[in-house]
C-alpha cells in the first residue's frame, strides 16, 4: 500500500469518526453502551426502526444479518439478526459491526416477506467476504469505534467523593477516553 493510499484511508477512518460522534451525540449516547441500547436509543432519531435480536442462524452460516424488512413502507425497519448461540462478547460486536453498515449507509434490499431470507444467501443482507472491500471497511471501523473504550471502561470502577482519591487517580491514572 503507497504511503498516498494510507493517507488516504487515515482521512476516511478520520471522517467516519467524527460522523459517528455526531450521530451518538444527537442519540443522547455519550458514554460505553451495550449494543442493544444502542440500537434503541438510534431507533429514536433514525428514519426507521433498527431493531437487534438473537436469530438462529445455521452453525455453518454468517454470525450476522442485517436486513431491511419494508412489507409496506410506513412498516419499514432495518433487523440485525445475530447467532443466539454465539458468546455475549461475539454478539456485542456482531451487532456493531451490523450498526456499522446502518449508520454507514451502506445499501440493502428491502425485504418484504421474511421467508425470502436466505441466511446462506444475499437476498436482502449484505454478505462478507473478506476486509478488502471498502463496505466492510468501514462497518468494521464504526464497530471498532463503538466497542474500543468499552473493554476499557469494564475494569474502571467509579470514583469516590474523596478529593485525595481524585488527585491521585488524575495524576497517575490510565487516561480512559471513548470516542
Amino acid at each position: 500500500m503507497s504511503l498516498r493510499q494510507v493517507w488516504r484511508r487515515n482521512r476516511e477512518e478520520a471522517r467516519l469518526r467524527r460522523q459517528l460522534r455526531s450521530t451518538l451525540r444527537r442519540a443522547g449516547i455519550a458514554e460505553p453502551t451495550d449494543m442493544l441500547e444502542v440500537c434503541e436509543r438510534l431507533s429514536a432519531i433514525w428514519p426507521v426502526p433498527i431493531v437487534a435480536a438473537p436469530f438462529d442462524l445455521p452453525a455453518h452460516g454468517p454470525f450476522g444479518l442485517t436486513i431491511r424488512y419494508a412489507p409496506e413502507p410506513r412498516d419499514e425497519a432495518i433487523y440485525i439478526l445475530y447467532q443466539r448461540v454465539a458468546t455475549p462478547l461475539h454478539q456485542q460486536h456482531v451487532v456493531a459491526h451490523e450498526l456499522g453498515h446502518v449508520l454507514g449507509g451502506h445499501p440493502l434490499e428491502p425485504v418484504n416477506d421474511l421467508s425470502e431470507i436466505d441466511p446462506n444467501g444475499s437476498t436482502g443482507t449484505l454478505r462478507r467476504t473478506s476486509y478488502n472491500s471498502r463496505v466492510e471497511r468501514e462497518a468494521e471501523t464504526i464497530a471498532t469505534v463503538l466497542l474500543g473504550r468499552a473493554a476499557a471502561q469494564d475494569g474502571v470502577t467509579l470514583p469516590s467523593n474523596d478529593a485525595r482519591d481524585h488527585r491521585l487517580r488524575r495524576v497517575l491514572g490510565d487516561k480512559v477516553e471513548w470516542l
